[in-house]
């Protein structure tokens, strides 16, 4: 099991989401753009984290500081490989 630290990040680029801004943050510290990108639930916690923030629209303005939360990734189990997964 491993855990996501809670972070405080502002958008510096143009066309940010907040499931992006948390793909970002996560692959970063994860190391692992699958692992990053089968979180379930971080964006839904993120967008909890910080009232208001859907008002924004679906992008992310220039300069918005966005909360991240602590988030514990639960351990999956045994994974299947597949060929084709890579």
């Amino acid at each position: 099991m491993a855990t996501l630290p809670a972070a405080t990040v502002e958008v510096k680029v143009e066309d940010m989401t907040v499931g992006l801004l948390c793909f970002d943050y996560a692959y970063a510290l994860l190391g692992d753009r699958k692992r990053a990108g089968k979180l379930r639930g971080y964006v839904e916690a993120t967008i909890e984290a910080n009232p208001g923030i859907t008002r924004t629209g679906l992008l992310l303005p220039l300069g918005c500081k966005v909360a991240l939360p602590e988030f514990v990734i639960a351990d999956q189990g045994q994974q299947t490989e597949r060929l084709w997964d890579e």
